[in-house]
């Protein structure tokens, strides 16, 4: 279990298996489950945004065209 955001264990990544043909890198938050990828970079980026936007960061997200 690796804790991507320092001094907090309420985030963790964990390489679990989610019923693909390969073990992902599970992102969780308090236990609950968040997200998961085949690349632990992706859910490291994860963490980071989560952390930011529970410390009252504003996101901006993409927009999708129409």
């Amino acid at each position: 279990m690796l804790n991507p955001i320092s001094k907090d264990e309420r985030y963790t990544i964990t390489r679990e298996w989610t019923g693909k043909d390969k073990p992902s890198f599970v992102l969780r938050y308090e236990d609950e489950f968040i997200a998961c990828s085949q690349f632990y970079g992706t859910m490291l980026i994860r963490a980071i945004g989560l952390n930011a936007e529970h410390r009252g960061a504003l996101l901006i997200r993409g927009l999708e065209k129409e």
